[in-house]
């Protein structure tokens, strides 16, 4: 016991007295196209969206290698972690090493997996989203492997909801956080960033500054919130080893929004950015099609408005147009999963109205015809415009007769 405890300060010790990595505040704007690069390519483990999240980080001139130094994939180091800097924020658990300092360690452990634990992996990832955590199943096998290490006994919670939240350094990022599990009203994801963000301003700068991290959080039937596991982006080391992020950004539905938001964030905070990708990738990947559309959608007042409004707008207005592309179609609907806003407000051409409405439903969803923002004389003019200008135009009048903030435009 002793010799854990020492552990601990140790590791104590050397996350409060390193230096954390503090990235300057951009002030000149740097962008790169996205291409080809087989150094971001070895060693992925993942494909487009860790590819990408991973160009972004090698730009800011992180070291995806520095936080894994602590071990903060291994699940058990982070509940001596996390315990240690905001206690009770996690469920209670025990290592299975630390059992076997018993006599009677194994029916302790059957006592424990009676008494309301399970048996959890050290080491893994996506346990949350596959519900493969509890492995208390594999008990028998587990005693006999005598591999303690990789295992840990963690008290089983009665989740309501499930949230995977995503930070940046001292940021969450707004826009970014979707629900694993349970039905989820849209204020459902003030409190659990909120949570987040609490846990987050307690950790140790060297552990915090710039990482990028994905958050399970939890809440329980009793109302209370938990971080069940908190995913670091980098080179991991053991499990799976390789250049590793939030699986989300994988996501067929999410991936390219999500990356594109995220670089977004970075050119608002850092003025580092892709301004495009590569031809000879959109080529190849679906997936990077759909990216270089969103980068040239998202700008640095999109990021600024939604970090201002901590993740809820009371409105956003979407234009769609006799061209609106499929990519903004699937953009509006990732916009109510995210629970951006209260109110969205979708410009739609008289003829178009029937299909807009079959398409988006809900009492969030207000659709306006496009000719009614105008007097007779002034969609005249408007109906000359090209797309584009037509576009913004009927965006500028919508907002300055509803008048709701704060607020975005697509």
């Amino acid at each position: 016991m002793k010799k854990k405890v020492d552990e601990l300060k140790h590791l104590i010790q050397d996350l409060d007295g390193s230096a954390s990595i503090v990235l300057p505040v951009g002030t000149a704007e740097r962008t790169f196209e996205l291409s080809f690069d087989q150094d971001l390519l070895a060693g992925l483990s993942g494909w487009l969206g860790a590819f990408t999240v991973r160009a972004m980080l090698s730009r800011l001139k992180i070291d995806e290698h520095q936080i894994f130094k602590w071990r903060p994939e291994n699940k058990y180091i982070q509940y001596l972690i996390f315990s240690h800097y905001a206690p009770g924020c996690v469920p209670k658990t025990i290592g299975l090493n630390r059992l076997l300092k018993r006599g009677d360690w194994v029916s302790r452990i059957r006592s424990l997996i009676g008494s309301g634990f399970f048996i959890k992996a050290t080491l893994g990832f996506g346990s949350g989203r596959a519900r493969n955590f509890d492995r208390t199943s594999e008990i028998e096998q587990i005693l006999d492997e005598h591999n303690f290490e990789k295992w840990m006994i963690q008290k089983k919670l009665k989740l309501k909801k499930e949230f995977r939240i995503h930070t940046f350094g001292s940021d969450v990022l707004y826009g970014m956080t979707f629900r694993i599990s349970g039905a989820a009203e849209p204020p459902d994801y003030d409190a659990p960033q909120q949570f987040t963000r609490q846990v987050l301003e307690k950790l140790p700068p060297s552990l915090r500054e710039s990482t990028l991290i994905g958050w399970d959080i939890g809440l329980t039937s009793k109302g209370k919130y938990y971080v069940i596991e908190a995913n670091f982006t980098g080179f991991h080391p053991e499990y799976h080893p390789g250049f590793q992020t939030s699986g989300y950004f994988e996501e067929a539905f999410c991936g390219p929004i999500i990356c594109a938001w995220l670089n977004a964030y970075f050119r608002y905070k850092y003025g580092v950015s892709i301004r495009g990708v590569n031809d000879d990738l959109i080529a190849k990947a679906p997936f990077m099609e759909e990216l270089d559309y969103y980068l040239s959608l998202f700008t640095t007042e999109h990021i600024r408005t939604m970090q201002q409004a901590r993740g809820r707008l009371a409105a956003v207005y979407i234009y769609l147009g006799e061209k609106t592309d499929f990519l903004i179609i699937k953009l509006t609907s990732y916009l109510q999963i995210g629970n951006f806003a209260v109110k969205y407000y979708l410009i739609s051409p008289e003829q178009l109205q029937a299909e807009a409405k079959a398409m988006f439903k809900g009492a969030q969803i207000i659709h306006l015809v496009e000719n009614s923002l105008f007097t007779a004389d002034q969609y005249q003019e408007v109906q000359e415009l090209e797309e584009e200008s037509r576009r913004q135009r009927c965006l500028d009048r919508a907002v300055m007769l509803i008048r709701e903030e704060p607020y975005l435009t697509l």
